[in-house]
């Protein structure tokens, strides 16, 4: 499908943003001193408010990992990969996304592209904080990304892979790793939808249905364009449904931005965070790795 049928499709995310998400997101951000901030991703309620996103400082070029943890008991706002960066042996700590497993929160993150093949860590940040573990899966991918991790019934899963449908189950917890197992692989694709989605946000579950937003990436001018694209997880089925549009933050985000971090985007609304409830969706995303975006909307607008 060309990038002109893509775009006939389009919603712009701008139109619906949250001011709210985005008042209290700059002021926790502001003292900090951050350059640029991008790809938000969060949970809150009542009695919590979980944030973790990437920064750039005013005074280098560095790209850091923050996490965002407040509570009746205060509020505290680290710099994860400072923080991890000895216990790592200095890898990269990118990408974090908050879960929630069977009531407890985590930071999932990866150590971005390595030659002889990266990690994927998975890490408890609330109510206690614990040492990252490393997730081993036999049948990876030499350099992996996302795995959107959930819990049911008391058991822990990942979404593996969107079409065709891969979901892996916990098999052991060591003491500084997950084992994954294979749970559900289809080797069929599922022809109703793109078959080159790939695992944005996290999962956040409503009644029976995991929803979350998947990325996928056109070729342009031999560099990468981002779309998102709302998909819901029925586990029970072991089906996944997509939306109808294709999602960016505005239609003068598509033509990028000067600076590049990743010199193979042309431009990118990376989505990483999402909370459904029974009135809406709210998205958190990144904006060609310098800005951010908070947005609101109803299931049928998706």
């Amino acid at each position: 499908m060309h990038l002109l049928q893509h775009l006939l499709k389009i919603k712009y995310c701008k139109i619906d943003k949250d001011e709210d998400f985005l008042k209290y997101f700059k002021k926790l951000t502001s003292p900090l001193n951050l350059r640029y901030i991008f790809n938000p991703s969060f949970y809150c309620d009542n009695d919590v408010k979980i944030f973790a996103f990437r920064g750039v400082p005013i005074v280098n070029d560095w790209l850091f990992s923050f996490i965002s943890v407040e509570d009746k008991n205060g509020h505290s706002v680290k710099n994860v990969s400072l923080d991890l960066y000895e216990e790592l042996n200095g890898i990269r700590l990118i990408d974090p996304k908050v879960t929630k497993l069977n009531e407890e929160f985590y930071i999932t993150f990866n150590s971005g592209w390595i030659p002889q093949g990266n990690d994927i860590f998975i890490m408890k940040v609330y109510p206690t904080i614990e040492s990252p573990k490393r997730l081993i899966y036999k049948n990876r991918q030499k350099q992996e990304r996302n795995w959107a991790f959930f819990s049911e019934g008391g058991e822990i899963y990942a979404l593996y892979w969107i079409n065709p449908l891969k979901i892996l189950k916990l098999k052991n917890i060591g003491p500084m790793s997950w084992e994954m197992e294979d749970y559900h692989c289809e080797e069929k694709e599922n022809n109703n939808f793109s078959n080159d989605l790939t695992i944005g946000t996290q999962l956040s579950k409503l009644d029976d249905k995991y929803y979350f937003i998947a990325h996928k990436k056109i070729h342009f001018w031999k560099k990468k364009i981002y779309l998102g694209k709302f998909c819901a997880l029925a586990f029970n089925k072991k089906e996944i449904r997509p939306g109808k549009y294709w999602l960016v933050h505005s239609f003068k985000s598509l033509f990028g931005s000067t600076v590049k971090y990743n010199t193979n985007l042309f431009s990118c609304t990376y989505f990483s965070g999402i909370q459904a409830s029974s009135a809406s969706i709210k998205l958190g995303y990144g904006i060609n790795d310098i800005e951010y975006g908070f947005s609101t909307h109803k299931f049928e607008d998706l």
